[in-house]
């Protein structure tokens, strides 16, 4: 859950109790506080509605305003290209694949993202549905938004769908703000050391690699056993 937004939407509420009871002026008042519209504003829970807000500001800023900044990156940028296609993998997947950058320059890629029409599926990573299993799974500043269960759950998704014996690639945010003002109300996870570790003895993967890149960002990797 988006918590930023859990806690304006809790104050807009306890300013504007009459909100509770207009789905029309909660409407507008969605869209005035966090310049998304979401035309469902119905909800069991109250955290529904702000799984519904955040979807809409993450995908208006991924498809907007967000552009790649990929060949900035000295160990997460395209120095990967050739460090993966060394490996001669069968198939590799992008999680989160933005404007698919790496189609067509890493062998057997298809690119996953629910917000850019580059992608090749498109769809979150915890709703993409498939038997199958990849040589290399990417990720890269893709899983990085939501509370620890969201983020867990998604690195499970990602190991799960990495073949025994498969390379696991990883940039992430320790928690760093964006500068577009429209990334306001994005809650960033904040990523350490510790966290990759820990996570990496959980799934019983192996840690190849961890590095800080570009100052303000993590790049890791790991390695799926071939017993897995």
């Amino acid at each position: 859950m988006n918590f930023k937004i859990l806690q304006q939407l809790e104050l807009m509420l306890h300013t504007s109790p009459q909100l509770l009871r207009s789905e029309h002026k909660l409407k507008y008042a969605i869209k005035s506080t966090f310049d998304v519209d979401v035309n469902n504003v119905k909800y069991n829970s109250i955290g529904d509605l702000v799984d519904r807000i955040d979807d809409a500001v993450l995908s208006r800023y991924f498809s907007e305003i967000w552009q790649p900044t990929t060949k900035k990156f000295k160990y997460s940028g395209l120095k990967l290209i050739d460090e993966i296609n060394n490996l001669n993998p069968r198939n590799v997947i992008d999680l989160g694949c933005g404007y698919n950058e790496f189609k067509g320059k890493i062998q057997n890629l298809i690119g996953l993202d629910p917000y850019n029409t580059n992608a090749d599926i498109h769809c979150k990573i915890l709703e993409y549905n498939t038997t199958e299993k990849f040589d290399v799974v990417v990720a890269l500043g893709s899983i990085n938004f939501g509370s620890t269960d969201k983020i867990f759950s998604e690195i499970e998704k990602s190991v799960n769908l990495t073949s025994p014996g498969g390379k696991l690639f990883f940039r992430v945010n320790p928690g760093n703000q964006h500068i577009p003002p429209e990334s306001k109300w994005i809650s960033f996870y904040n990523w350490d050391t510790n966290f990759i570790i820990n996570c990496a003895d959980y799934f019983g993967l192996d840690i190849l690699d961890i590095k800080i890149d570009r100052s303000d960002r993590i790049y890791f990797a790991w390695s799926k056993p071939k017993n897995k």
